[in-house]
């Protein structure tokens, strides 16, 4: 075996990321993921069309059976418009409904069972047999089908009505219109009458509360003088503005005596006595505060003062030329300390009458603002009443004004309700009457058609619906996109059997296959060859699969042959040691073999023997000489069971060892991965493996498992290798078949 090669073992994780970063998500990766999913349906469509064919037959035969055998369909149609609507003058409409749905409503209403059912009366009464259809129906359904279309862009109604009899069906449409005007015509007449009657009832009612409201004014106004109580309302608010002037006066005069010292009390009175006139403007009303004796005292005071300061100049006359102790000096200092003690008992008298002076102007004005607050209090609640009563007058008076004027518009309304009585109110009449009812011949085409689509329809579902359930592998492409494993080669389906001139082998049923088969196994010797450097080759290689019947012994020996071919010296050996068959494929004896190697001491070179190409890598018709090839075979030798024992001893070790130095390669066959642990024992012990994959057949799920095992075992594997892959849904094999031949 080859020790230079090191396999790399990435763990499941690293795997699925490795993947993952691989696919950007382009439009490229998009588009290969759609064209994925497209050709798994077209191949389950491919390989499943008889279940399509089956429900082509089980639901399409019977509907073309039945729109076969159906009676004839006749088909009458009749339409209706939207006319001009009668406006009274006023632009009173008593009958209205929202434009935007009444078409809609009205192809309803004539669609309903009430209608109907009138309808098919009518037509009974003129056409009997016709009610002998209904005995072993129900009651409720009619045996003509009505449909009526409107469209939002304009305001007609289109009416077709089928039935299996020309001239009832065209009777039964005419009834269905002419029931439905004698349907609105009535309800128009009834609510017209409704409304008559509601609104005479009314009136009487707005009769009785204009009396009463009458009544009420009238003995309103008998009660209170309104004159009297609207002039009384217009004089109070002047009244009671110059009382709250006057209130305000007085009250800044007592805040202006609460403020004011006796001294500045005989001071503003001496002011006062010297001012021009005592105005009585509003807001700057002002009181006398100075009685007589004040004004005495303040004269006789004002008086001493000045002679005190007369004789204080002329002591300052005398002063520049007398001296202090000059009699005239003396005496008139005299003067001057006496009238100036004068003074002092003067004002100290002033004082004390200036403050009782004010304590009683105090007085005086808190009893004026105390009887002027009671006169304001007492206007105020008689302007108040005055205003209740008048607001409650004109309120009387506005009810009555209102009553009159709903009086008024009842009686209007009762005039036009009497006068809409005998008008025609349905603006929906009939545009062309119903037509000669003719056979419908579209009836039997839809049943048909309808037919095949729910066939198509249900057969491709059920292809469907199995094929999303269904995980097994259908193309290569697949392989890449789910599993981290490169696909390193793709073997085409071919069609292989038994050589007929007994000396085994296999042969191609179609020969026109050979290139394509034969190209796939070169490719697969390339991938190989190019996959590691010539030192670091793998020499001794394993193919196996997760499950049998999969195509590796085949693959195995095509694989050898193919290396066999570009000069390689090649051994094949047949591990699978309970179900061997490469010894018939190349017509040689079972045994010796490997299990009598290693059980028994044979030499490998007295059971190993040499083998021709198979028939399947030559070209038909070639008889030109070729040298010899050196491929070589080790059959599996007896057959029998504990073959997994054998494949874990240390003895194969060594016959690989001592095999990988005399060939340039051993391709060994296995048994299945999943069907025995032989593969296990003997996988870990080659340079790599390939794992066989066959078109669907195997599951992913076995797959995975598969290649978990190897995975858990460190074993090397190589790559995949898809079998019997669709040439129709590969590129490869649909482009290489133009250099099939050669020119």
């Amino acid at each position: 075996m080859n020790q230079d090669l090191q396999p790399f073992f990435p763990s499941n994780d690293d795997q699925i990321q490795e993947v993952v970063a691989s696919r950007s998500p382009d439009r490229f990766s998009t588009a290969a993921s759609f064209q994925l999913i497209f050709e798994r349906y077209r191949n389950a469509l491919l390989k499943r069309w008889w279940i399509v064919a089956l429900c082509l037959i089980f639901i399409t035969g019977p509907a073309v059976v039945y729109a076969i055998i159906k009676p004839a369909v006749f088909k009458s149609e009749a339409i209706m418009w939207l006319t001009s609507r009668f406006s009274l003058p006023g632009g009173e409409r008593l009958f209205s409904e929202e434009m935007s749905s009444y078409m809609s409503t009205q192809a309803e209403l004539m669609r309903s069972p009430a209608i109907q059912q009138q309808a098919f009366q009518t037509v009974c009464a003129t056409f009997p047999e016709m009610a002998r259809m209904l005995t072993n129906g129900p009651l409720e359904r009619v045996p003509f089908q009505l449909t009526i279309v409107s469209s939002p862009k304009n305001s007609v109604l289109n009416l077709e009505a089928k039935g299996r009899s020309p001239a009832a069906t065209r009777a039964f449409l005419d009834a269905v219109i002419t029931r439905y005007l004698e349907l609105k015509n009535g309800s128009h007449q009834q609510s017209s009458s409704g409304a008559l009657a509601g609104l005479t009832e009314q009136i009487k009612t707005v009769e009785g509360q204009i009396k009463a409201q009458q009544e009420q004014l009238t003995a309103f106004e008998m009660s209170n003088n309104i004159a009297y109580l609207t002039e009384h309302g217009l004089s109070a608010g002047s009244h009671l503005s110059r009382l709250d002037e006057l209130l305000s006066d007085l009250r800044t005069e007592h805040r202006m005596l609460e403020l004011l010292t006796p001294e500045q009390f005989s001071a503003v009175g001496t002011v006062q006595t010297g001012a021009v006139s005592a105005a009585t403007l509003p807001g700057n009303r002002t009181t006398d505060m100075s009685s007589p004796a004040i004004q005495a005292v303040d004269t006789a005071y004002f008086q001493a003062l000045q002679q005190v300061q007369l004789l204080k100049a002329t002591r300052d006359q005398f002063a520049r030329v007398l001296r202090p102790t000059h009699t005239k000096m003396v005496k008139l200092n005299q003067q001057i300390a006496g009238l100036e003690e004068l003074l002092r008992t003067l004002k100290e008298e002033g004082a004390q009458r200036a403050l009782a002076q004010m304590a009683t102007r105090k007085k005086s004005i808190e009893l004026q603002i105390d009887g002027l607050e009671s006169q304001y209090r007492a206007w105020e609640t008689n302007a108040a009443e005055a205003g209740i009563k008048l607001a409650t007058h004109d309120r009387m008076k506005q009810d009555l004004v209102r009553s009159q004027a709903l009086y008024d518009r009842l009686l209007g309304l009762v005039q036009t309700v009497d006068l809409n009585k005998n008008l025609d109110q349905e603006p929906l009449t009939p545009l062309a009457p119903a037509s000669v009812a003719r056979p419908n011949p579209l009836a039997k085409i839809e049943i048909a058609f309808a037919g095949i689509f729910l066939g198509l329809a249900a057969g491709i579902g059920l292809v469907f619906l199995l094929e999303s359930v269904n995980d097994r592998f259908v193309c290569a492409a697949e392989l890449s996109y789910h599993l981290p494993e490169e696909v390193v080669g793709q073997i085409p389906e071919t069609s292989l059997s038994s050589s007929k001139n007994g000396s085994g082998g296999l042969v191609l049923r179609q020969p026109q296959e050979h290139h394509a088969f034969a190209e796939s196994f070169r490719s697969l010797r390339s991938s190989l060859f190019f996959m590691f450097d010539e030192s670091a080759r793998p020499r001794v290689i394993m193919l196996t699969s997760s499950v049998p019947k999969e195509g590796k012994s085949t693959l195995a020996a095509h694989l050898a042959a193919t290396l066999a071919i570009s000069g390689s010296r090649v051994l094949l050996i047949d591990a699978d040691l309970r179900r061997s068959s490469l010894h018939k494929m190349f017509g040689v004896d079972l045994k010796p073999g490997l299990r009598e190697v290693l059980t028994k001491g044979v030499a490998p070179s007295s059971a190993i023997v040499p083998v021709a190409l198979p028939p399947t890598l030559t070209e038909p018709g070639d008889t030109e000489p070729h040298p010899p090839v050196k491929l070589f075979l080790l059959p599996s030798g007896e057959l029998a069971s504990g073959s997994a024992e054998i494949l874990l001893g240390g003895k194969v070790n060594e016959l690989l060892r001592e095999l990988a130095s005399q060939y340039d390669y051993v391709i060994i066959d296995s048994p299945p991965m999943l069907a025995t642990d032989d593969a296990m024992g003997l996988a870990s012990k080659v340079d790599g493996v390939f794992m066989v994959v066959r078109a669907s057949y195997t599951y992913s799920r076995m797959v995975r498992e598969a290649l978990d095992r190897l995975h858990k075992r460190h074993v090397k594997v190589l790559g995949l290798v898809y079998n019997r892959a669709a040439q129709s849904s590969d590129y490869y094999y649909r482009y290489s078949r133009d250099y099939h031949t050669v020119t």
